[in-house]
């Protein structure tokens, strides 16, 4: 019998090491059950975390990037564009107005109908003595862009000292856009708006204006039923002052609602050494303008990246909640079979 013993030890087989390694850490860990499948993408995705993250802030950088180009693109078109009109209110008929002829008005400057008002404002910067010329050269543009007009200009030279004098039409409707857009050419010294509500006065002239063309269409009436010669050269006089009636009380009309369509803005441009800087010329980027760039990058990633967190946090705690319950509910179910064994 130990013959036996000894001849089977001597031709039992080798096992591979590699296999046996294998095996004897299957023991150690109690034989363990093959991975889930629901359970792989949680560990590939907890392997690969920190890819994941590197990649999602490079997507940031870039998406933050690309925001801020476009929107610095999209500003520099807008003061670039456009061109100078100085539209006018329209009239009834040349003949209504005794042959007077107005342009259309601008569909942008005409105002509401139910309410009459006048906008006026007044505006003061503040820059450096070489630096009004600019100013008020962009200023102008400003305005061109906004389908305004400039009504007087003037730019005083006096040695150190340098001033300019605007005053502006800009369309009612876009007075808080000039104003904003104004404002960001220099330092803004001083800054006031004023509205007057002219309704009754322009219900008043349309009123009289219709009075006086039904006295006009009144006397026109007359004259073809006149029979002597003295009558119809009596009622020719009156009709040729019935018209001129008609044409002045319509002129009155025509003025206000230039003046309710068009908000009056005087710009002035003080030349102060001590003053406020400017924006700098078309066409420069300046080192502010890069800590600004900069700023606003850094901005718009951390708001990217408060958005991805908040996504992020609450499926990766349901992730771990989950990881964590597997990995307790499989300690369980295994101690439970050791027990049973």
């Amino acid at each position: 019998m130990p013959d036996l013993e000894m001849l089977l030890r001597e031709v039992r087989p080798e096992p591979d090491p590699a296999w046996a390694t294998k095996l004897d850490a299957r023991v150690a860990a109690r034989f363990p059950k093959p991975t889930p499948a629901w359970k792989k993408p949680l560990i590939a995705f907890r392997a690969h975390l920190m890819a994941f993250g590197a990649v999602a802030t490079v997507g940031c950088a870039l998406l933050a990037f690309v925001l801020v180009v476009g929107n610095n693109v999209g500003s520099d078109d807008s003061e670039s564009g456009g061109s100078s009109a100085v539209p006018a209110m329209g009239t009834e008929s040349a003949e209504d107005s005794g042959g007077v002829t107005q342009a259309p008005p601008d569909a942008r400057a005409v105002a509401p109908r139910d309410r009459a008002v006048l906008s006026s404002a007044t505006l003061t910067l503040s820059t450096t003595p070489d630096k009004v010329n600019t100013v008020s050269d962009r200023a102008i543009r400003v305005v061109d862009t906004l389908g305004g007009y400039v009504q007087t200009s003037r730019v005083d030279v006096s040695g150190r000292e340098a001033n300019a004098t605007l005053v502006v039409k800009i369309p009612s409707g876009e007075l808080d856009s000039g104003l904003a857009q104004l404002s960001k050419l220099a330092h803004v010294k001083g800054r006031s708006q004023q509205d007057e509500d002219v309704t009754d006065q322009r219900e008043v002239l349309e009123a009289r204006v219709r009075d006086a063309r039904a006295d006009r269409d009144g006397l026109r009436v007359r004259l073809s039923k006149a029979t002597t010669d003295a009558e119809r050269s009596k009622l020719r006089a009156q009709l040729d002052r019935a018209s001129r009636r008609v044409t002045q009380r319509q002129r009155a009309l025509n003025e206000l609602g230039q003046a309710v369509s068009f908000a009056t803005v005087e710009l002035t441009i003080d030349g102060d050494r001590r003053g406020g800087a400017v924006a700098p010329p078309e066409g420069r980027w300046t080192p502010g303008d890069a800590v600004g760039d900069a700023v606003r990058v850094l901005e718009v990633i951390a708001g990217v990246l408060v958005i991805g967190l908040a996504v992020l946090l609450p499926i990766g705690l349901i992730a771990g909640l989950g990881a964590f319950g597997g990995r307790i509910l499989v300690r369980h179910r295994r101690e439970r079979a050791l027990d049973i064994a």
